[in-house]
């Protein structure tokens, strides 16, 4: 039997909500407390500020309903500075096909630390998440051999996202800049790769975002947030 155990920071300013961090693990009973306490250290230390709510969340799962997924290849960019990177990151997704990237590269900086991310549409560049505030949140995913989890790992966490992410028919490709003031590095992704990108901001900047590209024509969109939010994803390298 195994339990998938998800945890969410966060804390009150000004009557918000503002998301901390989270994290999330796929686990053996055997490894529930283990995981719990170590989940719930985390949520209370992280460089966004000390918590006020922590919410933990354990559901049991079942083998037969997790598919395994290959994590995708993945090569590193250096850039001098976040403008720089910006600007590889349009070259990019130009390479990928997108027609205009500057809009995605523009809705991207913008972005202002939603708890999910944006889809966007290709063919319009319209976004296609109901939730305008809140974005879509992948979730329901780990890597099939558990590492710790006390401290956060910004490139294997954001690798097991992207591989579960650009596993969906229709999402092909995504952007992301992390909300963490203290990590610049960012990632293009596309199906067959990880691209990090060694500035994407500046360090003590706290906005962040991610935006899926997602095309209507390999798949609905219902079908689409229905794979990233709920289907149990296991991650193997």
């Amino acid at each position: 039997m195994k339990y998938s155990v998800k945890m969410r920071a966060s804390k009150n300013i000004d009557d918000k909500d503002l998301h901390i961090g989270g994290a999330e693990k796929i686990i053996d009973e055997s490894e529930l407390l283990n995981v719990v306490n170590k989940l719930t250290l985390r949520g209370l230390n992280h460089s966004r500020g000390d918590a006020d709510f922590i919410n933990l969340k354990i559901n049991k799962v079942f083998e037969e309903d997790i598919i395994k997924v290959k994590a995708l290849k993945t090569r590193t960019i250096d850039v001098k500075d976040s403008n720089e990177g910006l600007s590889v990151a349009r070259d990019l997704l130009t390479s990928m096909g997108i027609s205009d990237a500057q809009k995605v590269i523009d809705l991207l900086v913008n972005t202002n630390n939603m708890r999910g991310a944006i889809i966007l549409n290709i063919l319009d560049f319209k976004r296609m998440e109901s939730d305008k505030e809140k974005g879509v949140r992948v979730t329901n995913m780990d890597y099939d051999k558990n590492k710790d989890v006390e401290v956060k790992n910004h490139r294997r966490e954001a690798l097991c996202l992207a591989t579960k992410t650009l596993n969906a028919k229709a999402i092909i490709g995504e952007v992301c800049i992390s909300d963490d003031p203290n990590y610049v590095t960012g990632y293009v992704a596309s199906k067959n790769e990880y691209i990090r990108i060694t500035k994407l901001k500046e360090k003590g900047d706290y906005r962040g975002g991610r935006i899926f590209l997602f095309d209507p024509r390999l798949d609905t969109i219902e079908n689409t947030i229905n794979y990233l939010e709920n289907q149990l994803v296991v991650v193997y390298e």
